[in-house]
């Protein structure tokens, strides 16, 4: 990563993950987010949701799995495109999500054009097929100067 805010991406921590600013200097995921297998459709991620993430009982909060979903549809694209931030994201809830249980994110990039990515993902079971829930979201390449206009609209705000 650089240190200055036109030339940030997100680029391999120390030990060669990807992860986001936050997590970054840890080395480590806080939401327990692991790459599994990066392949040419799609890459699988291997999830725990972590005790402290609990929304009632025994089930993640719905938060912590919109969470997952960001981070991973952004991982997947990362690969091609080190400057993306999220337009839109899109959840789907099908069963509540289990805490401290393993589970698969599989994300895949569904299309590219110019700028915007389209990514989807579904979440199961660690080895399971029934989705507990699903995403899509838009994604766009980010200009250099995102992150000055952002600055500069806090400023006057």
């Amino acid at each position: 990563m650089s240190d200055r805010a036109g030339d940030f991406r997100i680029g391999p921590s120390s030990s060669g993950r990807l992860l986001c600013g936050g997590c970054a200097p840890d080395d480590r995921c806080r939401l327990g987010i692991e790459v599994a297998h990066a392949g040419e459709v799609a890459t699988t991620f291997d999830v725990v949701c972590p005790r402290h993430w609990c929304g009632g009982p025994e089930v993640a909060h719905g938060g912590w799995t919109a969470a997952v979903f960001d981070d991973v549809l952004n991982t997947v694209a990362l690969r091609r495109e080190a400057r993306l931030v999220t337009k839109s994201l899109h959840i789907s809830y099908h069963r509540p999500v289990p805490v401290e249980r393993p589970l698969t994110v599989t994300a895949r990039i569904d299309s590219h054009a110019g700028r915007r990515w389209d990514v989807s993902a579904q979440m199961t079971l660690a080895h399971g097929t029934v989705a507990l829930a699903a995403a899509s979201a838009e994604l766009r390449t980010r200009r250099p100067d995102h992150f000055a206009r952002h600055q500069a609209w806090l400023a006057h705000d």
